[in-house]
């Protein structure tokens, strides 16, 4: 056994050293080539999954219940086989160059994309019988482990499940995880039998659909080989790849300092970074897919006896591409000019903003209990534009403000908001888990939030939908009018179709969608503003969405340097636990030169740490 393994593994060096040119040309070409297909088919999709639903865009929930749907799980599991199909022609490119490599011959990049187009279909049927098969064995399992979820924890709000993590969510957790990991278990067996399905296609002269039958029976007495040479190869490629980025972000924390007093220095020093920070992904993805390869094609040479090249190739495939001392001279003088230009890129990304919102997330909630009259007393006194707040109905019709649809992640206490009164919600009291301090604390409702808010900040209202709003749009509408701040309030939420109807109740009032994850056009959209998660907040999409004539907001930010970098971006509103924290971050990025803004922008690459501090939850 060990000497396979260090066959495997000499074999593999072989490969990264005498063909690393061929190696990297065909994975760059087949990244271009998933560029030019994956981009707009995933912009087509876009446009079909929301064709199907109806709407202009789904949001969060709606592409959640759209994938629940047969077409929507469909569609998923069509994309899904796409990829996957895709990465097999990809891995049938590398196995040429690769074998070539092992026969002491090099094959061209162009040569060995010929090879794969030659055998597309059977490459093509391999794939379909791969997915079909892989679906077969997860689907059970994935099955199971959601009726286990829909039966254990659903009875209380996610969060409540999320943050305390009660007895039945351990006994969910250890019971999903123990179905995945046997399906993990499952599904390793049958790759290391199926490991030599795709050599037999292409130089077995073997069926697709008979390999894997075939591959069960050359693997058997090598599959203990296999799997340590894979484990090996798993580690050695996280290894390498932490040695790739610590180096490039090393090498940016001691470069970037050099030139802190020297703006046209620091811009082509920082694109240089970003571009090897780039280059470092590429290298790695090359190496983690021709060493797999490799040690495929080795294991199933040593199983099934020697393949030459020569039966597979012809002459004038084989040659030999090597870099030139003027060609390497202009790809330094290319390099040296993206850095130039990538650096600008990043400064001219920057923008000055004023006016940035502070929006108090449930109040003042990293200093006072969530949605609470402390919490948006607290959220005044700290000088925030705007205090946001949940808002429910209760069983007897007032509108509450309070996140969740029970009361188990504040409280301990099962019940539901639309099951309960005004005169039960407001027993509760849903301070005490925060400290003993705010003992006491009461669920307010949307009136009493207005009343201590007016005049001094406005109040950014998010309705929640649980399936059991009765005339949720109208009340908010009615005790908004009979506070008097129609002019102080907007009005948010997850779902679009309940801000549509709001909408169609108030057309004049400002509107906007709360969303995580969308499929469509933001920017199309018939609201005034956009809140987005600080995971999807990129200068791209923010820019788009302000050229469309809305404001973004993001949430939720409770850290200095997310907040800057967000402030970079020229974000219009900060939702944050940490309003006072985000008033001070917004004075002091006044005071800061290009350097360090520039700094900043790129923070997350240079590895700069961030203050951590835990939260209740980090929901919208």
């Amino acid at each position: 056994m060990k000497h396979e393994i260090m066959t495997m593994g000499k074999a593999v060096g072989k490969v990264l050293v005498k063909s690393p040119g061929q190696i990297f040309a065909v994975h760059l070409s087949y990244l271009a080539l998933g560029v030019l297909l994956f981009t707009p088919l995933v912009g087509f999709m876009g446009r079909v999954l929301v064709g199907l639903s109806g709407k202009r865009v789904l949001s969060d929930l709606d592409i959640l219940y759209f994938f629940l749907t047969p077409t929507g799980m469909l569609t998923f599991i069509l994309f899904g086989a796409l990829v996957i199909t895709f990465l097999v022609f990809e891995q049938v490119s590398l196995m040429a160059v690769c074998l070539a490599s092992l026969e002491d011959k090099q094959l061209t990049m162009i040569s060995s994309l010929y090879f794969t187009a030659a055998r597309a279909k059977n490459i093509f049927l391999f794939a379909l019988n791969l997915v079909i098969r892989f679906l077969l064995i997860t689907l059970p399992f994935i099955a199971l482990a959601g009726a286990i979820a829909w039966a254990l924890v659903t009875e209380y709000d996610i969060n409540y499940y999320l943050r305390e993590k009660p007895p039945v969510f351990l006994a969910a957790a250890v019971t999903i995880g123990g179905v995945l990991v046997t399906l993990l278990g499952v599904l390793i067996r049958k790759l290391l039998a199926w490991s030599f399905t795709l050599p037999l296609v292409l130089f077995g002269g073997t069926r697709p659909s008979q390999t894997f039958k075939l591959s069960e029976s050359l693997t058997k007495g090598h599959r203990p080989v296999l799997f340590i040479a894979l484990v090996i190869w798993a580690l050695a490629t996280v290894f390498v790849g932490a040695l790739l980025f610590g180096g490039v972000q090393w090498l940016g924390s001691a470069l970037a300092p050099l030139f802190f007093d020297s703006i046209t220095w620091l811009i082509p020093v920082l694109g240089g970074i970003v571009i090897l920070w780039a280059i470092a992904n590429v290298l790695v993805t090359t190496m983690t897919s021709a060493s797999f390869v490799t040690l495929l094609i080795k294991a199933y040479i040593q199983a099934a006896g020697e393949i030459r090249v020569r039966s597979f190739l012809k002459p004038k495939d084989l040659g030999r591409e090597v870099m030139t001392a003027p060609l390497l001279c202009l790809v330094l003088v290319a390099g040296a000019v993206a850095a130039a230009f990538v650096g600008n890129w990043l400064l001219d990304g920057i923008q000055t903003k004023e006016n940035i919102a502070i929006i108090a997330h449930r109040g003042a909630a990293g200093k006072a209990p969530e949605n609470t009259m402390a919490s948006i007393h607290r959220a005044i006194k700290d000088k925030c534009d705007w205090v946001e707040i949940d808002v429910q109905e209760s069983r007897d019709g007032e509108v509450v403000v309070i996140h969740d649809q029970d009361f188990m992640k504040l409280a301990n206490v099962s019940r539901k908001v639309w099951d309960s009164s005004l005169e039960e919600i407001q027993k509760i009291d849903v301070g005490s888990w925060f400290s003993p301090g705010f003992a006491g604390e009461k669920v307010p409702t949307l009136a009493q939030v207005l009343e201590a808010a007016k005049g001094k900040t406005r109040v950014l209202i998010e309705l929640k939908y649980y399936g059991h709003d009765v005339q949720l749009e109208q009340r908010v509408a009615k005790i908004v009018e009979q506070a008097g701040m129609v002019n102080e309030v907007g009005i948010m939420s997850l779902s679009y179709r309940g801000i549509k109807k709001f909408q169609a109740l108030r057309p004049d009032w400002p509107i906007g969608l709360l969303s995580s994850k969308t499929v469509g056009n933001l920017s199309r959209l018939d609201v005034d503003f956009l809140a987005i998660n600080m995971a999807t907040a990129t200068p791209g999409l923010i820019h788009r969405i302000q050229s469309s004539g809305k404001q973004v907001f993001v949430w939720t930010v409770n850290n200095q340097v997310a907040m800057l970098r967000l402030v970079s971006f020229g974000v219009d509103g900060l939702i944050t636990d940490e309003p006072s924290l985000a008033a001070d971050v917004l004075e002091e990025q006044t005071k800061l030169t290009p350097v360090e803004r520039l700094l900043i922008h790129v923070s997350l690459l240079l590895n700069r740490p961030l203050p951590k501090r835990t939260y209740r939850d980090h929901s919208p």
